[in-house]
């Protein structure tokens, strides 16, 4: 399938105007971060995409990546059905376990060394819920007893899940339980390489992955011509934004300079099979349409022309 890209958020509140943008220049969708108790300012996910979808009429949303443990499965399938209703069915999703700032799941009185049986007995919950039917679930978590919920979301079966992660544990919950796998700070070669694990672990599980999935990446883009501004640019944002020094990693996880080089620099992850883009653009506030511009008009068609490397 061709590929195609979406612009994240990163969870900072956009202008009317900025939202309406992505829309207007043709990218696949608009997504937003996900944290709740966090070290800088952040945009609560499903709130912000209502506002999205009130705004727009075609683009797609979702969140990247919500972090499904910090819920209950029940509240967040009945808010993402709604939101899915209420978009016209333009909603997609990615999940992830989280555990990188410890702080929000005490915040949120969550145990950390249960994300991921949490995340996957969640999954599990939102499925037969989005499925219409009343149905017991027996968990080691979550225990339901004769539940069901309407209305149902207008895409068949839900929305579209792609789990997200870096480890083994989320690749087989893609594998098993995903409609796309989207890692996030990986090399094009690490890419590959978790796409080929995802497949074998759908083999080993005896799933054949259907020829839509979504094989993603998460991907930082700072986009100046002058190169060193635009490096400069990328280390000070993923700095502030992890709250760490990016000084010696920006090269490893984030495409700078102007649009040409951008392209050489994700050109490899289509190569390696990478077929959904979601692009974080590091740009300031009161200049992203500008530079969503130049990314639709010189980055865009170029990489839209590429074939992406053959993993199904």
């Amino acid at each position: 399938m061709p590929v195609k890209l979406g612009v994240s958020c990163g969870g900072d509140l956009w202008s009317r105007e900025d939202i309406l943008a992505t829309e207007e220049f043709g990218f696949d969708s608009f997504w937003t971060g996900e944290h709740i108790v966090y070290h800088r300012p952040i945009m609560e996910a499903v709130t912000l995409l209502s506002y999205v979808a009130g705004l727009t009429t075609r683009i797609k949303m979702g969140p990247a990546t919500l972090l499904l443990p910090l819920r209950h499965p029940t509240m967040i399938a009945k808010q993402l059905s709604c939101l899915d209703v209420l978009s016209e069915g333009r909603l997609l999703l990615t999940v992830g376990v989280g555990g990188d700032y410890p702080r929000e799941f005490e915040g949120c009185d969550v145990p950390i060394k249960e994300r991921g049986r949490r995340t996957t007995e969640a999954l599990e919950i939102m499925r037969k819920y989005w499925s219409g039917e009343r149905f017991d679930y027996d968990g080691k978590i979550f225990q339901l007893k004769d539940v069901d919920m309407l209305p149902r979301p207008v895409q068949p079966n839900g929305p579209p899940i792609w789990v997200s992660g870096r480890q083994e544990g989320p690749m087989r919950r893609a594998a098993t339980l995903g409609d796309g796998w989207h890692p996030y700070m990986y090399t094009a070669d690490r890419c590959r390489d978790s796409f080929f694990k995802v497949k074998e672990f759908a083999e080993e599980a005896g799933r054949t992955l259907p020829r839509d999935y979504t094989f993603a990446v998460f991907v930082y883009v700072s986009l100046h011509d002058d190169i060193d501004e635009a490096r400069r640019r990328g280390v000070a944002e993923m700095s502030y934004r992890y709250e760490q020094d990016f000084t010696e990693l920006v090269e490893k996880y984030c495409a700078y300079g102007p649009p040409e080089r951008i392209v050489d620099y994700l050109a490899p992850y289509v190569a390696a099979g990478v077929n959904y883009f979601i692009l974080a653009p590091i740009m300031p506030a009161d200049g992203r349409r500008p530079h969503l511009e130049r990314i639709a008009g010189e980055v865009m068609p170029a990489l839209e022309k590429l074939e992406p490397g053959r993993i199904l």
